[in-house]
């Protein structure tokens, strides 16, 4: 058992550092580009991986917390995947994974909530996911029949892969900083919720700039 826990941990990092490198490289280049269609595919399969390792490992190494936010990031994931791509203007497409994670954001809120009542602060970052994930959910249901224009597609799309992007650098450090932390250190709280300050109105001024110019570039 000691042995398939450590194959799985292997995959399960090894994943979630391949798709920390996509994202970097997909953001720095250029939009369309067989690089960032190429990098956004590996980047898409990287965070299954993350989700479909996340279950084993969560099971033998009990840490509902970093479960939930696998199945938030990779939520993120595939959906940002789907609006990225070009039939997504073509097709549509059953909203299964939205009502998923409806599922999943609802009891990420009711987790999180318990967990604080019970003494345990962190817990407020498991309700910060639990109600981004809600949210963005409900706005998929919405748009789920929708033929988006490229401008609002993009700026889906942009917001739900940087969206998984902060939930697995939350990851990484929660796994090799606050796990170095004593028990209790407040400062816990901050590193899991760092990503998510940081990066976030990144994704608000970039979503911004691309329903305005109809480009996908960041800066120029």
């Amino acid at each position: 058992m000691e042995l398939i826990t450590r194959i799985l941990l292997t995959i399960h990092v090894a994943s979630g550092t391949v798709a920390l490198i996509c994202a970097f490289i997909a953001i720095s280049v250029k939009k369309g580009r067989k690089v960032h269609n190429l990098v956004g595919r590996i980047y898409f399969m990287a965070m299954m991986g993350v989700a479909v390792t996340a279950v084993p490992v969560a099971i033998i190494r009990p840490n509902a917390m970093l479960f939930l936010v696998a199945l938030f990031s990779s939520y993120m994931a595939c959906v940002g995947w789907r609006f990225g791509r070009q039939s997504r203007l073509k097709t549509e497409t059953k909203p299964i994974v939205e009502w998923a994670m409806v599922v999943v954001a609802v009891v990420m809120v009711g987790y999180g909530l318990f967990s604080v009542i019970t003494g345990t602060p962190m817990g407020w970052v498991v309700v910060a996911f639990g109600g981004i994930g809600l949210q963005f959910a409900i706005t998929d249901l919405r748009v789920a029949k929708i033929k988006l224009d490229f401008a609002n597609r993009m700026a889906a799309h942009l917001q739900h892969m940087l969206g998984g992007t902060i939930a697995t650098v939350t990851a990484v450090l929660v796994q090799q900083v606050v796990t170095r932390m004593e028990p209790g250190n407040p400062w816990a709280v901050a590193v899991w919720l760092a990503p998510t300050v940081v990066i976030t109105p990144m994704i608000a001024v970039w979503s911004r700039k691309v329903l305005t110019t109809k480009k996908a570039k960041l800066f120029g």
